[in-house]
């Protein structure tokens, strides 16, 4: 059957011939609703030869407020334009949003019909960001605006009590600026005063700023500062360090501003991994002391944290980081406030560097000490210890209370609801509870605290590791990778090897597993060693479905390090692999000790690994399956043994899943294949392994496990 599919646009809607036929009955008519951010990254899959970052997928659905045509156009501009690179593991959009000649064919057709009071509203309004009704020209009528909002050109909404117009997306924002010439864009420049930070959002404050640049026009100091901390606050480091840089040159800068201008440059530069730039910020400013200019308590604070997070995040050198802090705290007056910030901050510290059995005992004493807002940043390395000694339940339980306390008064810890929620979703695994980690719990969305894409996207493709999504998690944990090779060092980096290193092996991607677990060991000297402990175990999984010879002395190597790190969790874990990894015979003793183990640990790990490790000393097929799917449901899933079967990657993923307990409708579900592919290529490993229901193949795949 041949099925003729045609388009048509809003304005001017279906030719008549075929609306008739529409109204008919004769033909079907579907009206496309503006796509989701999910059905994007579902699009760049498909369109791309690989996996895209997440930021790239949210640009676009900003971009182009999911309308489907211009996505499609504007994805055909940036490819075409080069502005889409391959960042080592997915594809990234490397360049500002820019309109070609593409692009503005396209839209022009929306704007080329105004009359002349719409189109001043929309060129003002794209110039602007946004603005207020009450600033417009008095030919901008309620019948002009009526019609702009109609048309999805502009949109009104209220913002601290005004009415403000905004343009309908960035898109057409940029087109209509790209058409503007500079008397134009000047003209327009001299309708609008210059924005007030509170009164203005930080969006008009940036635009205005970038405007009075185009035309030639220096703001003043203040407004220079609060646009750069403003794109900081954005994570936009690269957009901040120049506006800092020109606030330094401006002529009417004065001593107090040129403190904040240092430090606001020192961030941007850190936080863009422009190491050498910082620190020549912040000698910048210890020299303003050694001429006289006394730096109040809280700049030497300031000055200290980013110190110790050069050295210990792009030099890896944890010890040089905690000595930054200490040099300075002994600067500071004894029992003030500022020392006691700095001695939370290298407590805090402490647990990056994986001493987390100091944070346990110093944390309790070390709130007392002092109740100030710095203490909060002390919850998430507090959490990631407790978790890890065994703890988990309450860890998660001060998490979810943790993360709700965060307010206006943390505003210079931007990363503190982050960590938070990271050790929250580390706290809900470890307690074997991956459906929490899911999950995330309810808060106020202040815009103070800021969201890292790439930890964000590397969660994902941790979460669908939990769930058995091999193919997924692939794709998410290289696309966190492409974010965080283009910023500062983070320490995670090791942590995302370590995941895409067990994706790639429950795939039966043999060397690329392989790969990944070099490029683990590379850098795990530079590694926020929180969760070492679970990603070390990872890599043990990793090398189990490859065949590393050296694992048995490697798993018992691991499992004596949280022994004598106090790490009850890796204890556990630990056991339990070794016992895998026995012989039947030499199984009773290890069985004994992975139960002193699990009474050590809280949560619902410990009696799953009980369940498995007594199967397997049993020798019971039914009963090891069924721990096995057990397990996976707590989001632990053992490699199964597909040796001599000859299975493509697909096949070795549909096989882990079965050996898992799942249904061939969940296969594909999980998988986005139909349940007739899935029993298609059930049938092909049924005849490779020899066996003829799924019980039998479940025992052949976990012999050995």
């Amino acid at each position: 059957m041949i099925r003729l599919v045609g388009t048509a646009r809003e304005d001017p809607g279906l030719p008549s011939a075929f609306d008739a036929l529409w109204r008919s009955g004769q033909i079907d008519r579907t009206d496309l609703v503006p796509l989701s951010y999910e059905s994007i990254r579902l699009i760049l899959r498909e369109a791309l030869p690989g996996p895209a970052s997440n930021d790239m997928a949210y640009k676009l659905w900003e971009c182009t407020a999911g309308n489907p045509l211009h996505l499609r156009e504007l994805l055909y501009s940036i490819v075409e334009a080069g502005d889409v690179a391959y960042a080592e593991h997915a594809w990234v959009w490397t360049a500002p949003l820019r309109t070609d000649r593409r692009l503005t064919d396209l839209l022009v057709s929306d704007i080329g019909a105004l009359s002349g009071p719409e189109r001043d509203v929309v060129d003002l309004v794209a110039m602007a960001e946004s603005v207020s009704l009450s600033l417009l020209a008095p030919s901008a009528t309620d019948d002009v605006l009526r019609d702009l909002v109609e048309r999805g050109l502009i949109v009104i909404a209220e913002y601290q009590g005004d009415q403000k117009a905004r343009i309908g997306h960035p898109l057409y924002a940029e087109t209509l600026r790209s058409l503007l010439y500079p008397r134009r864009r000047r003209e327009l420049f001299e309708v609008l005063p210059e924005p007030v930070p509170g009164r203005h959002s930080a969006r008009e404050l940036c635009r205005w700023v970038d405007w009075a640049l185009e035309c030639g026009i220096m703001p003043s100091v203040p407004t220079l500062l609060a646009a750069g901390a403003a794109y900081e606050a954005f994570s936009q480091p690269s957009l901040a360090a120049p506006l800092a840089a020109l606030a330094l040159q401006h002529q009417q800068l004065q001593v107090p501003e040129r403190i904040v201008a240092l430090l606001l440059s020192a961030r941007a530069n850190r936080d863009a991994g422009w190491s050498e730039s910082a620190e020549a910020d912040l000698a910048s400013l210890l020299a303003l002391e050694t001429d006289g200019q006394v730096l109040a308590e809280s700049v030497k604070v300031a000055v200290a944290r980013i110190k110790a997070d050069l050295r210990l995040l792009h030099y890896a050198d944890f010890d040089g980081g905690l000595e930054a802090l200490a040099t300075v705290a002994k600067q500071l007056e004894p029992g003030g406030v500022g020392a006691t910030e700095l001695a939370v901050e290298q407590l805090s510290r402490l647990g990056f560097g994986g001493r987390h059995a100091e944070v346990l005992t110093a944390y309790g004493p070390q709130l007392a000490a002092a109740d100030i807002p710095a203490n909060l940043i002390l919850v998430a390395p507090y959490i990631y210890a407790l978790a890890q000694s065994g703890r988990a339940e309450e860890a998660l339980e001060l998490a979810e209370i943790s993360v709700k306390l965060v307010g206006p008064e943390h505003a210079e810890f931007p990363l503190l609801r982050a960590s938070l929620m990271a050790a929250r979703f580390w706290a809900a695994v470890w307690a074997g509870r991956p459906d929490l980690a899911v999950t995330l719990p309810d808060y106020v969305e202040d815009g103070i605290q800021r969201h890292l894409s790439a930890l964000y996207q590397t969660g994902a493709g941790y979460i669908c590791l939990f769930f058995g999504a091999w193919e997924q998690a692939v794709a998410e944990l290289r696309g966190g990778l492409s974010r965080m090779g283009l910023s500062a060092p983070t320490g995670l980096e090791a942590m995302a090897w370590a995941g895409l290193a067990q994706g790639h092996a429950m795939r039966g991607e043999r060397q690329e597993a392989i790969h990944a677990c070099q490029q683990f060991v590379l850098l795990a000297p530079a590694m926020d060693r929180s969760v070492e402990v679970d990603s070390r175990y990872r890599i043990l999984v990793t090398k189990l479905a490859v065949g590393d010879g050296e694992l048995p002395q490697l798993t018992e190597d691991y499992t004596a390090w949280a022994r004598s790190n106090g790490l009850s969790h890796g204890v556990l874990v630990g056991l339990h692999l070794q016992i895998v990894l026995a012989q039947p015979g030499q199984r009773a003793p290890l069985i004994s000790a992975l139960a002193d183990a699990a009474s050590a640990v809280q949560g619902q790990l410990p009696p799953a690994m009980m369940a498995h490790a007594q199967a397997l000393s049993d020798g019971d097929p039914g009963a090891v399956n069924a721990a096995v799917a057990a397990l996976s449901q707590l989001g632990i899933w053992l490699p199964v043994s597909a040796k001599g079967l000859d299975l493509t990657r697909r096949q070795q993923e549909i096989a882990a899943l079965v050996a898992a307990g799942l249904s061939n409708k969940s296969i594909g579900q999980k998988l986005g294949i139909s349940v007739r592919t899935v029993d298609t290529h059930l049938s092909h490993i049924f005849a490779r392994a020899g066996v003829n229901t799924r019980a039998e193949l479940t025992g052949v795949l976990t012999a050995t496990v």
